[in-house]
């Protein structure tokens, strides 16, 4: 059964014929099926030249119109989708071309078929996450057994492989801690808990936001350590400020 997009869905597509009436365009993520933008559609400003607004082979981001399924013709429009939502598209996009291919080379490295890896590995994450790549970087952040619907026999390897081939710019825990007290010398007492804290541990650091409330970044080599000081840190704060001050933390990942 031949998948359509529907209408309002905002689809990827290349172009591949400029003509004066309009572009047509395959959809990439629906085998290359082709689309059709009217020159009506390509620009809200007023078009002069065709050429000065669209390229031969350019990838661009468009919401569908009009789906006729029994002629197998998709209206489709670059104008009425806004240059924020086509950037996102595109994103989400190009990280689903990089997670098939990290799925290839977890495939050739395990020495498994790319079907058995998708099944076995890709769909457990897809099932908790809208995106394959969100669930690689959790793996990343978290370790291999983050997800426990993955056969335990890929734990140590899909987290080892995912290493090797995907390089994050921060690898931060951050959060966000609520201070309050009510004693007479209590921000002094505050002070000198996270002063202590800081002095013990040089990879985390502790900025005053406002009254009460303090950012928490620990920064490690890998997610996973930083994951394990930051709570180890939170547990020491929360120690320390006890007989003093009333805390929380709300913690997220960087």
């Amino acid at each position: 059964m031949v998948d359509f997009p529907n209408i309002n869905d905002v689809v990827i597509c290349k172009v591949t014929k400029i003509a004066d009436f309009g572009v047509f365009a395959e959809l990439l993520e629906y085998d290359n099926m082709e689309g059709f933008v009217h020159i009506s559609q390509i620009s809200s400003t007023w078009i002069k030249n065709i050429h000065n607004h669209v390229k031969q082979n350019q990838i661009r981001a468009a919401k569908v119109l009009k789906v006729d399924e029994e002629k197998k013709h998709i209206d489709i429009s670059f104008s009425r989708i806004t240059a924020a939502d086509e950037k996102r598209k595109i994103s989400e996009y190009r990280l689903f071309l990089r997670s098939q291919s990290l799925l290839g080379v977890i495939a050739q490295e395990i020495g498994e078929s790319q079907e058995k890896i998708w099944e076995e590995v890709a769909d457990p994450i897809i099932e908790e996450e809208n995106s394959l790549y969100k669930g690689f970087l959790n793996i990343l952040k978290h370790g291999g057994d983050y997800y426990s619907q993955i056969d335990p026999k890929y734990h140590k390897v899909l987290f080892e492989i995912l290493d090797k081939n995907i390089t994050l710019k921060d690898k931060d825990i951050l959060g966000i801690m609520t201070i309050t007290s009510s004693n007479s010398n209590g921000f002094e007492n505050i002070k000198k808990v996270l002063s202590e804290v800081t002095e013990k541990y040089p990879d985390c650091r502790i900025i005053y936001l406002g009254p009460g409330k303090y950012e928490l970044k620990v920064t490690s080599k890998e997610f996973k350590t930083s994951a394990k000081k930051f709570d180890l840190i939170v547990d020491e704060i929360s120690k320390g400020l006890k007989k003093h001050a009333s805390f929380e933390v709300v913690k997220k990942d960087s």
